[in-house]
């Protein structure tokens, strides 16, 4: 079974270095993942976010 892993910061500030170091703890071994581009709106549902639909194709 593949780990799917989806990433997103809200702002271009911001980094997806925490959830990096986050999954690295967890010694999850070549998940499969993807990561929206920063502003992604948080005010959408998961499922109309495309990186996420895609993850999930």
């Amino acid at each position: 079974m593949a780990n799917l892993v989806y990433k997103r910061v809200s702002t271009d500030q911001q980094s997806t270095a925490r959830q990096d170091l986050l999954l690295a703890e967890t010694g999850i071994e070549d998940p499969v993942f993807s990561e929206d581009e920063p502003g992604t709106s948080s005010r959408l549902h998961p499922l109309q976010r495309t990186k996420f639909g895609e993850l999930l194709t």
